[in-house]
């Protein structure tokens, strides 16, 4: 069933024609309006601002404007209704999105990072569950995880209550009794780690929800060279980020407003470049060449 789900994603990636113009393209003016993107507080996400910052949009010709969620979920309805352009989100997310309103990925930016259903220290395995509260993102690729989760168990979604509880908000559902076991990702998951709670699946990292780079099919169509251009600039900005981590920590307390010792870096979050994305789409050199070709015709 996750693997279903998982592969629903070549449905929606043009990303071939994008990635072809990062290997050689020509700067654009500015246009009037920026393309606005999301990002929250997020260790992939900083790469946007990363871009901003060190002006590499300006760079290549597109104005962007970072938004901040503190509250990733109200990305979605935003995306949907034109409130925003872009948004950094998982492949799930993604599909939901698109059933209200038309989606194209451009790229992959991260592995997902590490993610887990941790539970109160009272809770010393999966059947401990049976009768408990599992706070989740309803509605989102991750009850897929709490499925299995029970499934692994012989149980089943019955067998527990299900309450409707962002990740942001999963530490204080926690402390408070609301839930006894919650899906969680970072920074959130280190934080309930370091207050005594534990997880409890998967025991492994399954990378199963790599974020994308998401963009209104509308913007795509309409500002092409636009998009060309900002993962131009994205993929420098990950050049750069990688080589200077604590510079990034640095541009990403400036955007969230805290302190740089609040920003910690993920380390076990993979950041994918231009040829990370090139062999997951296993794009070849000579394609791109012969695309680009085909382009100036």
């Amino acid at each position: 069933m996750i693997r279903k789900f998982i592969t629903k994603i070549a449905l929606l990636i043009p990303l071939i024609t994008i990635l072809t113009a990062c290997a050689g393209l020509q700067t654009t003016p500015i246009p009037n309006s920026p393309i606005r993107v999301e990002f929250t507080q997020w260790w992939g996400d900083y790469t946007l601002l990363v871009a901003q910052e060190k002006g590499f949009f300006k760079k290549y010709g597109v104005e962007v404007e970072p938004v901040y969620y503190d509250i990733f979920s109200d990305t979605y309805p935003d995306l949907a209704a034109g409130q925003i352009d872009g948004a950094l989100i998982a492949v799930g997310d993604t599909i939901n999105v698109n059933r209200n309103a038309l989606m194209k990925v451009v790229a992959v930016h991260d592995n997902g990072g590490n993610d887990a259903i941790v539970v109160s220290p009272e809770i010393n395995s999966i059947q401990d569950l049976r009768g408990k509260k599992i706070g989740i993102q309803t509605g989102s690729q991750y009850e897929l995880i709490v499925a299995e989760m029970l499934r692994s168990a012989n149980m089943n979604v019955g067998d527990v209550t299900i309450v409707s509880i962002n990740p942001e908000d999963a530490l204080a559902a926690l402390e408070n009794k609301k839930v006894q076991a919650a899906y969680i990702w970072e920074p959130y998951l280190s934080d309930s780690l370091a207050n005594g709670y534990k997880i409890i699946y998967p025991r492994e990292q399954l990378h199963l929800f790599p974020d994308m780079i998401v963009f209104r099919k509308s913007i795509v169509d309409e500002r092409p060279e636009d998009i060309r251009a900002f993962l131009k600039a994205w993929f420098e900005a990950v050049e750069y980020r990688l080589q200077n981590p604590e510079e990034t920590r640095t541009i990403a307390a400036k955007y969230l407003n805290i302190s740089v010792e609040d920003v910690l870096p993920d380390d076990n979050l993979k950041i994918l470049t231009l040829e990370d994305n090139k062999q997951i789409f296993d794009i070849q050199e000579e394609k791109l060449n012969l695309l680009h070709h085909k382009n100036h015709i």
